[in-house]
């Protein structure tokens, strides 16, 4: 029966996850996950929170690997992996020397970027905001954090967003933590019955994630 379920649509994964997620986290993770599943098939899609969780209400992703946020709606469940902090990007040329300069400020003149459909970094940051009786009203919206980081090099303003584990930065860009500012989580969602390959990967996530949490110190959470 094991040989059974393990051909066939069963070795077929759907996963939706940042660009920054599938090129530094997955590989070695489906690498692990294929010497148990010689046949597995991957499909990968780019995309964050919630639009993940449209797909998945879908049905057309099984899994999504990134930011969960808060409680998910009903019918889709959660693991949490780790929890992770924010932080402000700012060229490496700034005289800024922490993020409290900038609300000490009566107006902050730079635009704040960020990926848009992120819905838990834009929570944890609006709500740290608030808590500061600070306003931060404009910004610019792009698609991933690569470009987060790009247009902060280029000067466009200050960019919103976590310290995932082993994150490379752009070389012309510098972090300004947000210790006081509330941790997002990085986890798992998917959906229905665990299969087989479902329950596999589950187990390769956990230790990658905790292999992370080793290495870079990460709060972590299972």
């Amino acid at each position: 029966m094991g040989e059974k379920l393990r051909g066939g649509v069963s070795q077929h994964l759907r996963i939706a996850a940042s660009e920054t997620v599938l090129r530094t986290f997955l590989p070695g993770i489906l690498q692990n996950l294929r010497k148990k599943f010689s046949k597995l098939k991957v499909s990968l899609r780019e995309g964050y929170h919630p639009q993940v969780l449209t797909w998945l209400s879908a049905q057309e992703i099984d899994l999504s690997i990134g930011l969960i946020g808060g409680k998910p709606p009903s019918g889709v469940h959660a693991v949490p992996l780790f929890d992770v902090s924010l932080g402000l990007l700012v060229q490496k040329t700034s005289n800024l020397k922490s993020a409290d300069e900038l609300w000490n400020r009566d107006r902050i003149e730079e635009s704040f970027i960020t990926v848009p459909s992120n819905e838990p970094i834009l929570r944890a940051f609006g709500d740290g905001l608030a808590k500061r009786k600070v306003e931060w009203i404009s910004g610019i919206e792009v698609s991933s954090v690569e470009m987060v980081q790009t247009y902060v090099a280029h000067g466009y303003g200050i960019g919103v967003m976590v310290h995932l584990p082993e994150l490379k930065l752009h070389p012309d860009v510098r972090v300004l933590p947000l210790p006081d500012f509330n941790h997002v989580t990085f986890g798992a969602l998917w959906q229905g019955r665990k299969s087989p390959l479902m329950e596999e990967m589950f187990v390769a996530l956990k230790t990658a994630a905790a292999g992370l949490v080793r290495r870079s110190g990460v709060g972590f959470d299972l």
